[in-house]
């Protein structure tokens, strides 16, 4: 028995396919396959059950694999003690965000980085599913998103920490003639150009209002935050999207060409922004430290 064997049944169990799990282990379905039976020969139990559905935990498999998750997060905790010894905080440390923080991110990066300059750091921009997926294959240590409690419910392999609550939000230009309106309902959206940022949670509250397939006209949808600040101080479009957004994200804070209307109370959709990282693995000294500075 090995340590990557414990990841493994651990993965297994998250995904609940062995397919699923070795695409997110890297590593090939044989080889997979084969490392766990060999784990249950080696034990004389039956950790999974195999069919056609999927793969499932054993009621005693279930038992092991708590343990196994339990000796993989007392694990990293012995090597962040190791690390402790040293006078000098070293690594890497890998975060991945949806747009928004990145300027105070980066100003903190900064700051981090001249207390431990050996650290290795580094921040790419993605919307928050992408940047789930990249916590959930390890490809980053710390991913900061948008999430609702379905995800929290959805994600076990995740541990989510909120640290701001909002709604979504209709944005339009001052010259508008939705911009003197108190509220959005999804009456006013008919016929109302619109672009739309690729981010999941928006899609699905948009795909969700009931006029969608016979009146609203979504233009396009868009990764890039200039396109949608461009569309809306031309007054060619406006935006469905996160109150956050228009909070934080240079270019679309602080512009006094359009204003962010709230929807009506029956349509009000909550979120929260926070950070994530993978359940399995912990959170290395790096990544804690850089934590406990930025909240």
């Amino acid at each position: 028995m090995n340590i990557e064997q414990l990841k493994y049944i651990v993965e297994i169990s998250n995904s609940g396919s062995l397919k699923t799990a070795a695409e997110k282990l890297n590593i090939t379905l044989p080889a997979l396959s084969q490392s766990v039976t060999k784990l249950e020969k080696e034990l004389n139990v039956e950790i999974f059950h195999r069919s056609r559905k999927g793969t499932y935990s054993t009621q005693k498999g279930e038992i092991l694999i708590q343990k196994a998750n339990g000796a993989l997060e007392k694990l990293q905790e012995f090597l962040d003690e190791a690390e402790n010894f040293s006078d000098t905080l070293k690594g890497e440390l890998k975060i991945a965000m949806f747009p928004g923080p990145l300027d105070l991110l980066a100003d903190q990066i900064t700051l981090f980085k001249k207390d431990f300059p050996s650290i290795k750091a580094s921040i790419e921009e993605d919307n928050s599913q992408h940047v789930i997926e990249k916590v959930i294959k390890e490809e980053v240590d710390i991913g900061f998103i948008i999430f609702k409690e379905e995800d929290i419910q959805k994600y076990k392999n995740i541990h989510f920490h909120k640290l701001y609550d909002g709604c979504m939000v209709v944005a339009v230009n001052i010259n508008s003639s939705l911009a003197n309106k108190s509220y959005i309902t999804e009456k006013m959206l008919e016929n109302q150009p619109i672009i739309l940022y690729n981010d999941q949670s928006i899609l699905e509250f948009v795909q969700n209002l009931d006029m969608v397939e016979s009146n609203m006209e979504i233009l396009f949808t868009t990764n890039n935050v200039e396109t949608i600040r461009y569309a809306l101080e031309r007054n060619t479009a406006i935006n469905i999207g996160y109150d956050y957004a228009f909070k934080t994200i240079t270019g679309l804070a602080n512009n006094n060409s359009y204003v962010t209307l709230p929807f009506v109370d029956t349509l009000i959709n909550t979120y929260y922004f926070g950070y994530i990282y993978a359940a399995n693995k912990g959170i290395s000294r790096v990544a804690k430290e850089f934590l406990e500075r930025l909240t």
